[in-house]
C-alpha cells in the first residue's frame, strides 16, 4: 500500500454521508422512524433520485440500517441489561451512547466499549418520577451491565496458557505476584443476576423481564473461560477477598492483609483454607504466570 491520503473530494463525501447515516431515528411515534428532513444537504446533493424513490428516501434506507445494525451490536454485547430494560428503552440508551461515542474502529465489536460506564451516568440523570427507574433498578441495572461487560471481556480475551508453577516458582511463591488471566473475572452480585442470566434464553419477547428481589447477602463468583464456554464458580466471601488481594499484592502481603481482616475466631482455620483456595485458583486457571519484584 502506498499510504497516500484519500482525495479531498472523497473525504468530504464520506463525512457528509456518515453524518447522514448517524442522524438519530425519531422515537416520538413509538416506532423508530427516519427523518430525511434532517439530513445533511450536502449528502443529499450527492445522491440522485430514481424512478422508484427520491434521494432522501434512498438515504433513509441506509440511515435505518446503520442504527438497526448498531442496536444489534450493543444488544448482543449486553444481553442481561437489554432484558431488564426491555429492547425499546435499551435502544434509547444505546442511541445516546453512540451519538456521544460514535464508532471509530474498524472492528465493529469495539463499538460497545464503555457502555456500562455511560449507563451509570445516564441512569443517574433519569427523572426520579419515571416508574421504570426506582432505587432498586438504579442499583441493579449498572450491576447487570457490569456482569455483561465482564462476560464480554472474558470472551474477547486472548488465548492464555494456564499457570503451572515450577519447582523454583513454588518454593518462592510467597514473594511472588500472580498475574491474573485475562480470561477470568470476579463478579460480586447483590441481586441474583447470574441465575437470571441462565434463564434468559427461555424468556421470549422484548418487554422488560421482572427484576428479581435483592439478595439478603451479596454473592461472589469466579468466571473462567473454558473451551465449552464460561464456567461460573461460587466463591466463599473470604476466598473472594483473597483472590482480589492477590491481584494487587504479592502472595505474602495478600495473606497478611486477609488475616488482618479476619476475626480472631477465624484465624486458626485460615492457613488450611488459604492453601486450599490458592491451589484451587491455580487449578481453575485464575492466573497466567507470576513475577518477582526486582530488588532496588
Amino acid at each position: 500500500m502506498s499510504g497516500k491520503p484519500a482525495p479531498a473530494w472523497l473525504a468530504e463525501l464520506q463525512a457528509h454521508f456518515g453524518a447522514a447515516l448517524r442522524t438519530p431515528l425519531d422515537r416520538s411515534t413509538g416506532t423508530l422512524r427516519a427523518t430525511p428532513e434532517q439530513y445533511d444537504a450536502e449528502a443529499l446533493a450527492e445522491i440522485v433520485d430514481s424512478a422508484r424513490a427520491p434521494a432522501a428516501d434512498r438515504l433513509a434506507v441506509y440511515n435505518r440500517q446503520y442504527w438497526f445494525r448498531m442496536f444489534g451490536v450493543l444488544q448482543t454485547a449486553y444481553p442481561l441489561t437489554v432484558r431488564l430494560l426491555g429492547h425499546w428503552r435499551f435502544n434509547d440508551f444505546a442511541a445516546r451512547f453512540l451519538r456521544a461515542h460514535p464508532p471509530r474502529d474498524w472492528d465493529l465489536d469495539r463499538a460497545p466499549d464503555g457502555f456500562e460506564t455511560f449507563l451509570v451516568d445516564a441512569l443517574a440523570d433519569e427523572p426520579s418520577r419515571d416508574a421504570l427507574f426506582d432505587e432498586s433498578a438504579r442499583d441493579a441495572l449498572p450491576e447487570a451491565a457490569q456482569l455483561d461487560a465482564a462476560w464480554r471481556a472474558i470472551l474477547r480475551a486472548p488465548a492464555t496458557s494456564s499457570f503451572a508453577p515450577s519447582a523454583d516458582g513454588a518454593a518462592r511463591l510467597l514473594d511472588a505476584s500472580l498475574e491474573p488471566s485475562p480470561a477470568t473475572a470476579i463478579f460480586v452480585e447483590r441481586w441474583p443476576l447470574m441465575e437470571l442470566k441462565r434463564t434468559l434464553a427461555s424468556i421470549a419477547g422484548e418487554a422488560p423481564v421482572p427484576l428479581p428481589s435483592r439478595s439478603t447477602e451479596s454473592r461472589a463468583w469466579l468466571l473462567v473461560r473454558e473451551p465449552a464456554g464460561i464456567r461460573q464458580h461460587a466463591l466463599e466471601p473470604r476466598e473472594c477477598q483473597l483472590l482480589q488481594l492477590l491481584q494487587v499484592h504479592t502472595v505474602r502481603d495478600a495473606l497478611g492483609a486477609l488475616e488482618a481482616q479476619c476475626a480472631e475466631t477465624e484465624r486458626a482455620a485460615l492457613p488450611a483454607q488459604t492453601q486450599h483456595w490458592l491451589a484451587q485458583s491455580v487449578a481453575r486457571g485464575c492466573w497466567s504466570g507470576l513475577h518477582f519484584e526486582r530488588a532496588p
